[in-house]
C-alpha cells in the first residue's frame, strides 16, 4: 500500500491523505506504542494490487498465498473512475480459497465535493465483482487514506476534506450494512488534516509503520489505537509471483486480536464486538517491550516492588514479578497473566496520586485518550477515563476499577 511503490493498498477504511505512508512530522499528542514486534502478532495477511502483477503479468497463486495468510486486501478502485484491472480476478480467486477477504478504494479527490462520487464508485465495482461484505469470509470494507503522487513526489490531496470522507464512510457503510475500516496513519492526520482524526473514530484503523522493530504504529489523533498493522511493504509472500520465477514481495499486516476474532468480524461466527471488559487480559512476559510492560513496572512500584518503568521486561523486572508473585501465593513464573493482572492492579478515582495513577494515564494516551502522565488523578485524568469508558460501554463514573483496566489493557 506504500505510495511510493504505488497506490497499491492504502485501506478502504477511512483517511486522509498524508504527506506520506512512512513518513512526516508527529505531533507531541499522538504518542507511539512501543510494543510486541510484528513477529509475536499470529494473525497475517496481505494486501494486493495491479502491481503485484506487473513484473510478470502472471496471476497471483492465492492457494499458495493462503496457506501462510489468514487474511486479504485487494485495491478494487481509486478517486471516481478508476478501477484496479486484476481487482475482480482476484477478488473472485481469493474468495475461493480460506483467506478472509475484503476490497479497498484509494481516496484520491479531484474537488472538494467527490466523497459520494467515489463511494458509489467503489460500491458499484466491488458490487460487480461478488462482494457483498455479509457473505461468510467477507471482512468490511477499507478506505485508503494518505498521500496523493503529483509531478513525483508525494504530497497532501488540495482537495481533501474531513466532510468528504465522512459522506464516503457513511454512504459504503449504508450500502454494505458493516462498518468500514480505514487505512492511514498519524503522520498523514497530523500533516494532512492538521492532527484532527476525530472522523476516524467509529471505525476501525488499518495503520502502517514500517521497519520499527518493536515499535507499533503511532495512534491518531482523536481517534485510538490500531486493529490491523501493516508492517512493511516489501515482504516475500510464497504465491505472490516475482520476475524470473522468483518469489515476489507484497505489502505484509498483522491483526491485533485471535483468528477467531477476525472470522467473526469476516461474518463466521461469534460476534465482531470487543471482548467484555475483564474477559482478556494480555500476557506480558520476559522479553516483550511496550507499554503494557512500562504499566506492569509502575504498578509494581506502586504495589511495594520497586522497577525502573524502561518498558523493557528484562531480568529486573521479571525478578520483580517473581517476588510480588510470591507475596500474593500466586505462581511465581515471572509471567503477567490474569491472575497476576488482577492483584497488580488497583481502583483509582479523583484525588488519587503515584505511580500507579501514571500507569493509567500511560494506558489512556495508548487508547486514544491523551493525558499527561504526571501521576496525578486530576479533572484532565477523570475526563479521560469517562470518554474512555464510554467508548467501551463501561458505566462512565470516572473511577478506574478493575473492568476499566481490564479494556485498557486488553485492546
Amino acid at each position: 500500500m506504500s505510495m511510493r511503490r504505488s497506490h497499491t493498498l492504502r485501506l478502504a477504511a477511512l483517511g486522509v491523505a498524508t504527506a506520506s505512508l512512512t513518513g512526516g512530522a508527529l505531533l507531541a499528542t499522538a504518542p507511539q506504542s512501543a510494543a510486541a514486534p510484528p513477529s509475536s502478532y499470529t494473525v497475517k495477511g496481505v494486501d494486493t494490487s495491479h502491481h503485484n502483477h506487473d513484473a510478470t503479468g502472471r496471476p497471483i497463486d492465492w492457494k499458495r498465498v493462503a496457506q501462510k495468510n489468514a487474511f486479504t486486501f485487494l485495491k478494487a478502485t481509486q478517486g471516481s473512475r478508476y478501477e484496479d484491472p486484476w481487482f475482480a480476478r482476484d477478488f473472485k480467486a481469493a474468495s475461493a480459497t480460506s483467506l478472509l477477504r475484503a476490497p479497498y478504494h484509494f481516496f484520491d479527490p479531484k474537488s472538494t465535493r467527490d466523497g459520494a462520487a467515489q463511494a458509489d464508485h467503489f460500491i458499484r465495482t466491488a458490487r460487480a465483482a461478488g462482494y457483498s461484505g455479509t457473505k461468510p469470509g467477507e471482512l468490511p470494507p477499507v478506505l485508503d487514506v494518505e498521500s496523493v503522487w503529483v509531478n513525483g513526489k508525494e504530497v497532501c490531496p488540495k482537495a481533501l476534506r474531513a466532510g468528504q470522507l465522512d459522506i464516503f464512510l457513511k454512504r459504503v457503510k449504508a450500502a454494505f450494512k458493516v462498518t468500514p475500516i480505514v487505512y492511514t496513519r498519524a503522520s498523514f492526520v497530523n500533516d494532512c488534516m492538521a492532527g484532527k482524526g476525530q472522523v476516524f473514530k467509529d471505525y476501525p484503523l488499518w495503520l502502517a509503520r514500517y521497519g520499527s522493530g518493536s515499535r507499533e504504529p503511532q495512534s491518531v489523533p482523536g481517534a485510538g489505537p490500531w486493529t490491523f498493522w501493516q508492517y512493511t511493504e516489501s515482504e516475500r509472500v510464497p504465491g505472490v509471483p516475482g520476475a524470473k520465477n522468483t518469489v515476489g514481495t507484497a505489502d505484509r499486516n498483522v491483526y491485533r486480536g485471535t483468528l477467531a476474532e477476525l472470522r467473526a468480524m469476516a461474518n463466521l461466527g461469534g460476534t465482531p464486538t470487543p471482548p467484555r471488559p475483564g474477559a482478556s487480559w494480555p500476557t506480558v512476559k520476559p522479553g516483550q517491550r511496550g507499554v503494557d510492560v512500562t504499566t506492569v513496572q509502575l504498578l509494581l512500584t506502586a504495589r511495594g516492588h520497586a522497577t525502573k518503568a524502561d518498558g523493557v521486561f528484562g531480568s529486573d523486572t521479571t525478578a520483580k514479578v517473581k517476588a510480588f508473585q510470591k507475596a500474593q501465593h500466586l505462581t511465581a513464573d515471572g509471567i503477567v497473566g490474569r491472575a497476576t493482572w488482577t492483584r497488580l492492579v488497583t481502583t483509582l478515582k479523583a484525588g488519587a496520586k503515584g505511580t500507579a495513577v501514571k500507569a493509567l494515564q500511560h494506558q489512556l494516551t495508548t487508547n486514544g485518550h491523551t493525558v499527561n502522565a504526571d501521576g496525578v488523578y486530576g479533572p484532565a485524568t477523570t475526563t479521560k477515563v469517562k470518554a474512555f469508558q464510554k467508548t467501551h460501554r463501561l458505566t462512565a463514573d470516572g473511577i478506574a476499577g478493575p473492568n476499566t483496566w481490564a479494556a485498557l489493557v486488553s485492546r
